[in-house]
Formats: C-alpha cells, sequence, structure tokens
C-alpha cells in the first residue's frame, strides 16, 4: 500500500448549530454512555450514487448489487447486517429518487406507499433508526439530489435523526477531503444539514490503481458510523409515521388525479394494495379529510419547495478532477 496523507481519516466534529435539531435524549451525553448493541443506518441517496458500492464497502466484501430498472419514486429497500467494532450495523440500502417527483400516476404512488408502509414497519419492529446516511456523488446538486434529501431527512425521519453526508467518487483528488473544504458552502446553501461527513471512494478502479483510498475510504466510513450513530434510535407510532410520508408524496400527483382519489377508495387501495392495516389505513384518509383532500402540499412542504426553487438558480458545486499519478 502507497503512502499516501489523507486528513479525511479524523472524523468531523458534530456541528453544534444543527444539533439544536435533536431532542435532548439524542445527544451524546459522553463517550461512557451505553450505547445500542444494534443499530439501524438508513442508507439514501439517488439512484445511481453508488449506495451498493458503500454498502460492500462498509463490509469489507461484496454482499450488494446495484439495483437495475428502478423508476421514479422508490423506498424500496434491503437490509445487510455488518458487525465490527463489537456493534452490529443493520444497513439499509435504500432505492430512493430515479428523477426528481412532479408528475408521478396513481400505480406509483400507490407502489411508493406499499414500500414506505414495508420500511417503516420493519424499521419500527427493530427499534428505530440511529442514523441516516445520505450518500451523493462528488459533483452537481440537481432538484432531484435535493427531494431525495427533503423525503428521507425532513419527512421520512422528521428532523430527528442524525444525518451524515458520504461524498463519493472523489478518486481522482489527490487529497478527497479537499472536496469538502471547497464545497461545504455550497453544501450549505443547498440547505443539507449534516453532523459529519465522510469524503470516499468506493472503488478500487482499473487494475487496483485506488486501492489505497479505498482501504482509507472503509477506515474512513467506519468511523463516522461509529461516532454518529450512537443516539438513541428514533421512530414515531406507525401510523403517524406513514401518515406523514402519504400526505407528503401526495403533492407529486398531478392535480387532475389527487382528486380523483377519493377517500374510500383510498382506504381500500391502501389495504389491499399497499398492505396498510385497515385501522392504519382509516387514520391516514382521515387526516386527508381533515384537510378538506386539498390537492396542495402540506404548509411546511411549500415553504419548502420555496426555498427549494431559490436554491435551485445557486450554481452548482464544483468539482475540479485531479487525477494522482
Amino acid at each position: 500500500m502507497s503512502n499516501i496523507h489523507h486528513p479525511a481519516a479524523t472524523v468531523s466534529p458534530i456541528d453544534s448549530s444543527v444539533l439544536g435539531h435533536l431532542p435532548p435524549a439524542m445527544r451524546c451525553s459522553s463517550p461512557t454512555s451505553e450505547r445500542p448493541i444494534r443499530r439501524n443506518v438508513l442508507i439514501v441517496g439517488d439512484v445511481g450514487v453508488g449506495k451498493s458500492s458503500l454498502v460492500n464497502l462498509i463490509s469489507g466484501k461484496v454482499v450488494a448489487t446495484a439495483s437495475r430498472g428502478v423508476k421514479s419514486c422508490t423506498l424500496q429497500s434491503q437490509e445487510y447486517v455488518v458487525t465490527f467494532g463489537g456493534v452490529e450495523f443493520a444497513l439499509h440500502d435504500t432505492a430512493g429518487l430515479h428523477e426528481a417527483q412532479d408528475n408521478m400516476n396513481t400505480a406509483e404512488y400507490l407502489g411508493a406507499i406499499h414500500q414506505a408502509y414495508a420500511l417503516i414497519s420493519r424499521l419500527e419492529q427493530s427499534g428505530g433508526i440511529n442514523l441516516l446516511l445520505f450518500c451523493m456523488k462528488g459533483g452537481r446538486i440537481n432538484i432531484t439530489t435535493q427531494q431525495t434529501y427533503y423525503l428521507f431527512a425532513e419527512v421520512f425521519c422528521n428532523r430527528q435523526v442524525p444525518v451524515v453526508i458520504a461524498v463519493t467518487h472523489l478518486e481522482d483528488y489527490a487529497c478527497m477531503e479537499q472536496w469538502w473544504n471547497e464545497n461545504e458552502g455550497a453544501i450549505k446553501e443547498y440547505g443539507f444539514r449534516s453532523h459529519g461527513h465522510a469524503c470516499i471512494t468506493t472503488t478500487r478502479g482499473y487494475e487496483n490503481m485506488f486501492s489505497a483510498k479505498y482501504e482509507v475510504s472503509r477506515e474512513v466510513i467506519r468511523n463516522v458510523l461509529m461516532e454518529y450513530s450512537g443516539q438513541v434510535a428514533w421512530k414515531q407510532e406507525r401510523a403517524t409515521w406513514v401518515k406523514r410520508l402519504v400526505l407528503h408524496m401526495r403533492s407529486w400527483l398531478p392535480p387532475r388525479l389527487a382528486k380523483q382519489l377519493d377517500s374510500g377508495e383510498l382506504r381500500k387501495k391502501l389495504v389491499k394494495q399497499c398492505g396498510l392495516s385497515a385501522e392504519d389505513a382509516k387514520s391516514v384518509t382521515q387526516k386527508m379529510e381533515a384537510r378538506g383532500m386539498s390537492t396542495d402540499a402540506p404548509e411546511e412542504d411549500k415553504s419548502r419547495m420555496d426555498e427549494k426553487s431559490r436554491r435551485a438558480s445557486l450554481p452548482v458545486v464544483l468539482y475540479r478532477r485531479r487525477r494522482e499519478f
């Protein structure tokens, strides 16, 4: 292994300004505080950013394969269990978004609800979420990247789970951490809050030309998981959890289709096609009725979308590739 200096091997400190979003019970009180034996980590990101390769990097062997033929929004996930440092990590590789969501059809909407319900049920039964690992390429940030972050960090996790950003595809940087130094300000401008980050590569490259950086990347990402997943896991009552997802994703339907979702018919579909219990389906549709079956997004989503539109006009994150020979 060649001697390469990688400042990224040190874990970045938690930003105290974002810790305020977490309830007191979720903040690490001291290094000696009791930590859970099993920790659930939700790995999310756009389709094609390398989440499966990230799982393999963490695992130290090939256990995950890239998803094929994924379309539109999907919360389909696969769980991989990895143990290191005396801790068992359940890595939930979640497919994520394939493209910006603004024109979903009814079948896709119901399919996304079914996947969300299955994922929520599994997480609820296993104790909740300890960490959200947001995976993104070291390149430009588009509207899909922003929607993916908002869907999982703000809506799915309700801003109650620590977020770590894993920036991949940085093997052409002589010093991978340099990407963060150059782009941290832009990341914040796009509204991505982060408790920590990891600048890494998930490939060994042609004829193992990036093997040294790959091994360092494994150490970096494992250090990040150990450091930021020790808080008390967060979860929510299932019906409330599902309800928030259903209401948020409903804004992705065209107004014409949204109006056609009669509450009684939707309740049946939520049970038969999406796998919700009759009680959960009733709770979801009653919440919709309380809002007058409005085709508009919830107020908090409207505010966020206005802010997102503003950020869409910002310059993209620069990525100056530097090859090391």
